[in-house]
């Protein structure tokens, strides 16, 4: 479910499809298929047809769609309406398990963290934590080799994500250790509390992070 307040990235939100999804279009259609079978898009406008094209390229920046771009920097900073993005994303949103949300820094450099669904039905979404509220990883949630990155795994979860480059994986690891906050792991970790709260929401979304009670 996707969570009433949301987390707004600070770094790079980026997008994908799964490796073995790909896009079949036509002038009157618009289909994703994917491991789970296909996907009928009912928006095909030209906005939604781009970004899946991007997408299935690997994970890119859609801000970087001109017809985008103004509206997704409103998203970004809060300064005003972004119907634009929010109809596009409610649109990537009957992806299912076919999306793949990533994150990136603005150095470009690619994802630094991945989120890959094991269910056809999963829904991504990027849950506000605050700065001081104590979170832990979920009981059962481990990190495994696949494919020659690390992941996070937690048997029952709609998520794994898998750790590209460093800070996610630092950050994961810490995170395994104990109960803390994103201000505690931003300090302990030498890194800004703004890259550690967006690691921290894509592990939330992706079910594997949960807040403790105070």
């Amino acid at each position: 479910m996707v969570p009433a307040q949301s987390h707004v990235p600070a770094g790079r939100p980026l997008w994908s499809l799964l490796e073995d999804a790909f896009v079949d279009e036509g002038a009157e259609h618009l289909t994703v298929h994917g491991r789970w079978g296909a996907i009928e898009i009912a928006d095909t406008s030209p906005l939604v047809r781009e970004a899946l094209h991007r997408m299935s390229l690997g994970p890119v920046a859609l801000e970087n769609i001109s017809a985008l771009h103004e509206n997704f920097v409103r998203w970004k900073t809060g300064s005003g309406p972004c119907l634009v993005w929010r109809k596009l994303k409610n649109t990537l949103d009957q992806l299912g398990g076919c999306l793949v949300p990533s994150l990136g820094l603005d150095d470009g450099a690619g994802p630094i963290l991945s989120v890959v669904a094991v269910t056809r039905d999963a829904v991504f979404g990027l849950p506000h934590i605050s700065a001081d509220q104590p979170v832990t990883m979920r009981r059962g949630t481990e990190i495994e080799r696949l494919n020659g990155d690390q992941a996070l795994a937690c048997a029952g979860q709609q998520y794994q994500v898998i750790l590209h480059n460093a800070p996610a994986t630092e950050i994961a690891k810490w995170l395994l250790d104990t109960e803390t906050t994103v201000a505690s792991v931003a300090e302990a970790l030498h890194l800004e509390k703004a890259l550690v709260s967006d690691v921290v929401a894509y592990l939330a979304g992706a079910g594997l992070v949960v807040t403790a009670r105070r």
